[in-house]
């Protein structure tokens, strides 16, 4: 395989990439497209020009390894499509249980403290309620970490945006378990208030 064959080979890998609709590449999927034209340059047995069947076995060849890598990258991309959507529904949904189950136990007093025998029956609740509370400025918190990992892995903060990409990631998550882990203890002493006063 002689020079021109390799540009051709080149040419053609890239006109095919471009009508899968790939408009960047990065630095790992060049070198492993450059392994590949060296494996295939390699298998060649002689310099001499190869015969047009040879080399439409070899544009064959790039063009299978270039399809399967846009497979890979489309399926990445659709992965981290399903993180951020899942991530941002526990978002959601640790700010409205919170959120929820505080204003219930607001007006919950507020009724109870309009009875006669108020003060003594809401001895707990306010605990329950700071916990609630707490779940929801924790996922308040987890929602701000998001942009921040989100704007890491975008590269905002050069040299160090992979490690705040990281670190973002994992104080969001704990945040979200944290707001769920609040929500459900503050329940649990709602109950407790309620069983021994209800009876």
């Amino acid at each position: 395989m002689n020079a021109r064959d390799v540009v051709e080979l080149l040419e053609q890998s890239i006109r095919t990439a471009k009508d899968a609709g790939t408009s960047s590449v990065s630095v790992e999927r060049l070198e492993a497209f450059a392994t590949e034209v060296s494996r295939i340059v390699g298998e060649s047995k002689s310099e001499s020009a190869v015969t047009e069947a040879q080399l439409e076995h070899y544009k064959a060849q790039l063009s299978a390894w270039v399809g399967s890598q846009q497979h890979g990258h489309e399926w990445n991309l659709e992965m981290f499509r399903s993180v951020i959507t899942s991530g941002q529904s526990a978002l959601k949904s640790a700010l409205l249980i919170n959120g929820a189950a505080a204003v219930a136990l607001l007006a919950l007093m507020g009724n109870v403290l309009a009875s006669k025998d108020g003060i003594g029956t809401i001895a707990g609740i306010p605990a329950a309620l700071s916990l609630y509370v707490g779940g929801v400025l924790v996922a308040a918190m987890a929602a701000g970490f998001t942009y921040l990992s989100q704007a890491g892995y975008g590269g905002e903060f050069g040299k160090a945006s992979q490690r705040v990409g990281r670190a973002g990631h994992v104080v969001a998550v704990l945040g979200v378990v944290a707001s769920y882990i609040l929500f459900g203890y503050a329940s649990h002493l709602a109950y407790l208030v309620f069983v021994a006063n209800v009876g």
